[in-house]
């Protein structure tokens, strides 16, 4: 078993790789950087702000999963450039090599909830919800992820392409910044605490049950498609805030809601109904972050 992993020192790029290295697969790494905190087989530097990657060196792999992207996280900056040619450019053009080099193997890509964008209403959206949604969308990530979206459920291809729709990933190597390691890490330091209003409710997936679950797919030969990945809870911020605190036997503070603002808080209800995936390979997401909090 071969895998290809394009993406290097990324959150869920190094969560994969770890858990090929488990698994006793063949890894090979493509990225700006060699990965650091696991070993591979194999790593090529790449730029795909400068070049096109030459694919050939991937058709003999299994699995080929495309990990890079830009603009999740607001607080980044980075430029649309950058945005699109990463989340958009840089895979379509994958894709359509791997179409001219006749590759046999699946190739991974993956959007997100986020392109649901401002939507009114409070349901576990399907994958014909994401696809369709014409709600405004907040940032350029938002839009850019739609279009990779709607190229892959469009174009035609003779290889297997699972385009996993994905709600909040969490665990540890997340960005310290994000919510659940920012809440831990102030209530271990006593450090103030300062959020929206509370009130945004997004759906969580545990970062290791996603290359489990690509194992899940691979062994059960899961056809080609868009498969949401349905996470094991949907709380609010202010049920995750609260929770956390109750684990550590802590009250919440008084007053630190309310006190900042954020890019994302139009997007009130973002989960995912993950069916399809679930009737296809019997795929469960059965991680609470609570069960993970001494992990952080």
């Amino acid at each position: 078993m071969k895998i290809s992993v394009l993406g290097t020192n990324g959150f869920l790029s190094t969560s994969i790789a770890k858990y090929a290295i488990e698994a006793g697969w063949s890894l090979d790494m493509y990225g700006l950087d060699s990965p650091t905190g696991h070993k591979c087989d194999n790593f090529y530097k790449v730029n795909l702000m400068d070049a096109e990657l030459d694919c050939s060196g991937l058709v003999d792999s299994d699995i080929i999963v495309y990990a890079i992207g830009a603009g999740i996280q607001a607080n980044l900056k980075e430029g649309f450039n950058l945005i699109y040619n990463l989340n958009v450019t840089a895979p379509v053009t994958i894709c359509n090599k791997l179409k001219e080099l006749e590759y046999k193997g699946v190739f991974v890509t993956f959007g997100s909830v986020f392109e649901m964008g401002e939507t009114r209403e409070e349901k576990f959206f399907t994958e014909d919800d994401v696809l369709a949604s014409a709600a405004q969308a907040p940032s350029d990530y938002v839009v850019s992820k739609r279009m990779l979206t709607r190229f892959v459920t469009s174009y035609k291809h003779d290889f297997t392409h699972w385009h996993f729709i994905i709600p909040t990933i969490y665990g540890p190597g997340e960005n310290p910044k994000r919510l659940i390691p920012y809440v831990i890490n102030a209530i271990r330091n006593n450090e103030n605490l300062h959020f929206t209003a509370g009130d945004q409710t997004r759906q969580y997936v545990y970062v290791s049950e996603v290359p489990s679950m690509i194992e899940l797919a691979f062994k059960g030969h899961l056809p080609s498609g868009m498969y949401n990945i349905e996470g094991k809870e949907t709380l609010t911020v202010k049920e995750i805030v609260t929770a956390i605190h109750r684990y550590y036997g802590k009250e919440v503070p008084e007053g630190c809601f309310g006190t900042v603002q954020r890019s994302d808080v139009g997007m009130k209800y973002l989960a995912l109904d993950g069916r399809k995936l679930r009737d296809a390979i019997g795929f469960d997401a059965n991680i609470k972050i609570t069960d993970v909090i001494e992990n952080y």
